[in-house]
């Protein structure tokens, strides 16, 4: 017998936690919406329609292909994408059942739209009021006696009009709040883009003043050199050459700190101060509060007596970075922020004034969060959390507000301190930028990109490079699967595609996975993929062959890193609350898991099928047995202890463990933990984000540097 909903009557059907809108084709929980491809909605329809009972696969060969045959794995790609549809954070467990040998039931509650509204809603007392918010309401006690409206019909029909009504309102009130990229109606600015400065060479570190009235950048071509450009006039000046880096401006912006350095030595720095910038005779002195040696500030302004300082080797990494404040009177310091260990740290914003405050982000693993706190940094606010950095911010005194750009989104973003909340973002769209410095809610600063993501499989048989550069494409996370097939992923920025390279056609696979899942790795012989989807924490192995989903686990946190050996899959996650790093050992073929007591796990590769190689933050690398979850010392080859704190991935198979720097990949054989050999240097300005070693193949994810690129200036276009 059917069922009582008909998706061919009824406009909108309740499934589960969506609202199936039948005409729009689209579902929606409140939060998310999807648009139905032809197939999903035809396939959602026939369970609807069908949901008192399982469906078996011949009825939906007959039904919704409509033909005699249809291939196994086509019905299984359907279901499973369906599947995924179906899933969100409201809607997290299993939609559709399948039943063995028999064929498959829809598992989540359906109701119609009369249905949806409760019998409450459909008492009619004296005063019905519906919420505030709809501004719409139902009085009966204000209806003159003499003048009784509803002795016109008969008292169902009344009762049906006025349940109707309410069914309305209720619908109303209950439909989905776009999402900010969802928002028709979001400010859109119309910018024009003026060329700010172009020379031969890459531009890059641009630092504005507190008033936005000067531009500092250092620009690389044959030597370093650090320029200033009156933002009025647009007229440039150079201030000095040489092994330079810029550091910050005092906080009336007429004079601009940076440092040089002997040579490469970072070590062995100097600091300077520059003012009279906007001439052609800068005034050039060494500056007075000179830090130690090894404690040169990568940041330095000056507010009033103040001087805050950004350093690295907080807590003895020297990728973490802390914020420092000196009294420029007495010399005493205090170290003012402590950043999270598995982040890198701290980097300073802007300032405010009366009173002065400091304005920093915290870069953590999974986020960025945005801070306010006092001098000494006492009074710590925790602004807003993005899932991006912003790099770059300014106050904008207008507004009363922080602003600044994000480069995913194309918007400009924005904290308003008057009300202490986050302002509705503006689309402002901007080439693909470097570095990007809103001057205010209308216009954007940028250095256009110098960078790109590539993908590359080093053949470790034959050593034989081979590139999958794509036109158009910023290919990540790569992966070599069998038969010289090829997985990445194209992402600019936030936004990404699934991609299958097979007999040398591209293949957009991105409904198979979704935009909010990461591939992050394969098994030695690419027979099965790991992934994460940040959008419901969930990481999911998958078959390798049609990416259709074995197996899930929902994670306390977020993962970018997993290493699959066997039956075990290894994943390091970060707690969303603690932000720290954590070791899960997770069984396919058992619902068993094993979490690590390690801390701060920064890289992982399996040594055999029990233990695991885990690079931290102590000097030595450990083992892991996944078995009894204890740890013990793995002895390695001075070289590879040499190598540690310059590790950006890790990656083993069956016979060799391959450790990369951002510029060379070794290895050594798992057997006897022996002889490192350089197995492959990157070509110049090729640094290496990630690599993969699966089929006698190590795939690399890699970042390029171009060496061109300019300072635009984007404003409103005039109305007329």
């Amino acid at each position: 017998m059917g069922s009582a909903f008909s998706p061919l009557r009824d406009t909108v059907i309740y499934v589960g936690e969506w609202q199936f809108n039948t005409q729009q084709q689209t579902i929606s929980d409140g939060t998310h919406t999807r648009e139905l491809e032809p197939l999903l909605y035809k396939l959602l329809c026939f369970f609807i329609t069908h949901n008192d009972r399982i469906i078996t696969r011949q009825e939906l060969v007959e039904n919704i292909w409509q033909q005699s045959f249809v291939d196994d794995n086509a019905i299984n790609r359907a279901i499973s994408e369906l599947r995924k549809v179906l899933k969100s954070e409201k809607q997290p467990g299993q939609t559709i059942k399948t039943h063995y040998r028999k064929g498959y039931s829809l598992f989540i509650e359906v109701k119609s739209l009369d249905h949806a509204v409760s019998t409450e809603q459909l008492k009619t007392e004296n005063v019905i009021t519906v919420d505030k918010d709809a501004e719409t309401k139902v009085n009966t006690a204000n209806i003159s006696p003499q003048k009784d409206h509803t002795s016109r019909w008969p008292w169902p029909f009344a009762a049906l009009v006025l349940s109707l009504l309410l069914a309305a309102i209720w619908l109303f009130l209950q439909q989905p709040k776009a999402t900010t990229e969802e928002q028709s109606e979001v400010p859109h600015l119309d910018l024009q883009a003026e060329t700010i400065s172009w020379h031969k060479g890459t531009h890059y570190q641009l630092l504005l003043n507190q008033s936005k009235t000067k531009l500092a950048y250092v620009l690389q071509n044959d030597n370093k050199h650090l320029f200033v450009v009156d933002l009025a006039t647009k007229k440039e000046y150079q201030i000095a050459s040489g092994e330079l880096f810029l550091q910050g401006w005092s906080e009336d912006g007429e004079r601009l700190f940076y440092g040089s350095c002997e040579g490469d030595d970072y070590n062995n720095c100097i600091t300077w101060q520059a003012s009279n910038l906007l001439s052609n005779e800068a005034v050039i002195k060494p500056r007075t509060n000179q830090p130690l040696l090894n404690q040169t500030p990568s940041e330095y302004i000056e507010v009033g007596n103040v001087a805050i300082t950004r350093r690295n080797n907080y807590r003895g990494l020297t990728h973490l970075y802390a914020l420092y404040a000196q009294d420029l009177k007495t010399g005493e310091e205090i170290r003012i922020t402590s950043p999270n260990i598995t982040g890198t740290g701290d980097f300073l914003l802007t300032t405010l004034q009366n009173p002065s405050r400091i304005i920093f982000e915290r870069h953590n693993v999974g986020q960025a969060e945005i801070y306010m706190a006092n001098l000494d940094g006492s009074s710590l606010k925790l602004l807003t959390t993005n899932d991006y950095r912003a790099w770059a911010a300014t106050y904008d005194q207008q507004t009363n507000s922080l602003v600044w750009y994000n480069r995913g989104k194309l918007t400009i973003e924005s904290f308003s301190f008057d009300t202490m909340s986050r302002g509705e973002p503006i689309k402002a769209p901007v080439k693909r930028a470097n570095y990007a410095y809103p001057l205010n809610k209308h216009s954007v600063l940028i250095s256009t990109d110098i960078h790109d993501s590539d993908a590359a499989i080093f053949d470790l048989k034959s050593k034989q490079m081979s590139y999958i550069a794509t036109v158009n494409k910023h290919e990540d996370d790569l992966v070599a699967l069998t038969n010289n097939d090829v997985y990445f992923a194209d992402f600019e920025y936030y936004k990404r595609q699934h991609w299958l390279r097979k007999d040398n056609q591209y293949i957009n696979i991105t409904d198979k996975l979704g935009e909010a899942t990461t591939v992050i790795t394969a098994n030695s012989d690419s027979s099965k993929l790991v992934s994460f989807n940040k959008a419901n924490q969930q990481l999911s192995l998958l078959n390798a062959h049609d990416f259709s989903e074995i197996k899930h686990w929902t994670l306390p946190g977020n993962s970018k890193l997993a290493a699959v050996r066997g039956n075990k899959i290894a994943v390091v996650y970060t707690e969303l609350s603690s932000q720290q790093n954590q070791i899960m050992i997770l069984h396919t073929n058992s619902d068993q898991i094993v979490k690590s007591t390690i801390d701060t796990p920064l890289a992982i590769a399996w040594y055999d099928d029990t233990q695991l190689i885990v690079h931290s933050k102590y000097g030595k690398y450990l083992l892991l047995d996944s078995d009894s979850n204890t740890y013990s010392e793995l002895t390695t080859p001075d070289k590879l202890i040499e190598l540690k704190p310059s590790i950006i991935s890790m990656a083993s198979n069956q016979h060799s463990l391959y450790i990369a720097t951002e510029t060379e990949v070794y290895s050594i054989n798992l057997a006897n933990m022996q002889n490192v050999e350089l197995a492959l240097q990157m070509q110049r300005l090729h640094f290496i984000s990630h690599i993969n070693a699966n089929n006698d193949k190590l795939a690399i994810s890699f970042i390029t540097a171009n060496s061109q690129n300019s300072i635009e200036l984007y404003t409103e276009k005039s109305a007329e």
